[in-house]
């Protein structure tokens, strides 16, 4: 059903609004990160240089350069981007795209993206040709992601279409491979939705996927039921962003995802990495805490932001709404029973909803339910919910499809011992 003029209306605004605390944060992050980057040798996510920051940041300013006219972004757009500018074009950067141009492409993202917006510079142009044709332009070798992350940048950069092998290329990804939803690791998780950005230009461009689409969105699913499990903000963000990136009707399940990261945002104040804050944070004060905060926060913070750009597609419905067939709720209580309780917000959040919108995901929950009981490694309760998913009508999904593949390969394992 297409949504109203006022709900429409209504939804854009609070996209916008969520945007522009974005497009705030990467102010402060180019301020304190721009430089130097982060000195984290104490904290889990370690050391970055400022490279990485402002190449995020110019993806952020791409991404909502789309919705830059709008009067509730328009000022705090260009500052951003007037910031930015003398960080991604530094002489340091200048020496960097020198002396490693095997990376050169990478290292220039913030000066190529800004491009894009308007802001070009002749001169680093011509800096950056002299590396990317580089006998060594080409000396380190990269994951298909990554490749094609590059190919996207040597596009736009060129202003022109892809370069031959672009589809090739990913085929080779999780756009043409399925990932392991079970015992895949979290940088299976990441080449999956960082795919889909590069190979979309982030929804701007609509090229025909290497499988079909609805395989690639059953798979962003479970990833993102993984991640509010675990409570990785930052990849359920990531994941969310698969429905609009393909102009995709959000399904019960990436409306709910949006749920949780939305109002979770609310109460933070920011979208928070994960649940756990930082022992290091605790102990520093002044400049030095706001920058600790800064590096640990801005990265999760800018995919919100990212989201809710392309969330505002014109063909994109509310990602509010829960809507979907609605399932048994004796299934649905079922399928929560098995479920233990870790205090993980999605709890707290699906625990709020109208009965109509718990029913309609069964099929979330059938997700977390199989993960769970494959991570505890109980076979028996991984048969019973495959066998409730065939008896309701939820068994056609690449989770069931991987679950019942690992039962097999137990019970192979069992029968040879």
């Amino acid at each position: 059903m297409p949504t109203s003029a006022p709900h429409r209306a209504e939804f854009r605004q609070n996209l916008l609004q969520r945007l522009h605390l974005a497009l705030r944060i990467a102010g402060r992050t180019v301020q304190f990160l721009g430089t130097d980057g982060f000195d984290g040798s104490d904290h889990p996510d370690g050391n970055f240089a400022a490279e990485k920051p402002l190449a995020e940041t110019a993806m952020l300013l791409y991404v909502a350069g789309r919705h830059a006219a709008d009067p509730a972004l328009r000022d705090l757009f260009d500052k951003a981007i007037h910031d930015l500018v003398p960080h991604a074009r530094s002489e340091r950067m200048r020496w960097d795209i020198v002396r490693y141009p095997s990376v050169c492409l990478q290292l220039a993202t913030p000066h190529i993206l800004l491009g894009k917006l308007g802001r070009s510079d002749a001169r680093f142009d011509a800096l950056l040709a002299e590396s990317a044709t580089a006998s060594v332009s080409e000396s380190h070798e990269v994951v298909p992601y990554r490749e094609l992350e590059l190919m996207w940048l040597e596009a736009l950069w060129r202003n022109e279409a892809p370069r031959p092998g672009f589809v090739e290329t990913a085929r080779k990804t999780a756009l043409g491979r399925a990932i392991d939803l079970l015992n895949g690791t979290r940088d299976d998780a990441y080449a999956h939705t960082h795919a889909a950005m590069y190979y979309t230009d982030f929804g701007n461009w609509q090229g025909r996927l290497p499988r079909p689409a609805h395989e690639f969105l059953d798979e962003s699913a479970s990833v993102l039921a993984r991640a509010l499990v675990i409570e990785d903000y930052d990849l359920a963000a990531e994941a969310l962003m698969a429905w609009p990136l393909l102009s995709t009707d959000w399904s019960p399940a990436a409306a709910f995802g949006f749920r949780v990261v939305a109002s979770l945002e609310d109460k933070v104040g920011f979208l928070p990495a994960g649940r756990s804050a930082s022992s290091q944070l605790l102990r520093l004060d002044g400049h030095d805490r706001t920058k600790c905060a800064l590096a640990t926060s801005y990265h999760t913070a800018y995919v919100m932001g990212m989201l809710c750009a392309v969330a505002l597609k014109p063909d994109m419905a509310s990602p509010f709404e829960i809507a979907g067939p609605a399932h048994e709720m004796a299934l649905v209580n079922h399928l929560r029973s098995l479920i233990p309780s870790t205090g993980a917000y999605w709890e707290r959040v699906f625990a709020s909803l109208h009965t109509d919108e718990q029913a309609a995901l069964a099929p979330f929950l059938l997700d977390v339910a199989l993960m769970q009981a494959s991570r505890r490694g109980d076979a028996a309760q991984m048969a019973r919910l495959l066998q409730a998913a065939v008896t309701h009508g939820l068994a056609d999904t690449s989770l069931c499809a991987q679950s019942a593949g690992l039962l097999t390969r137990m019970s192979a394992l069992v029968a040879r011992d």
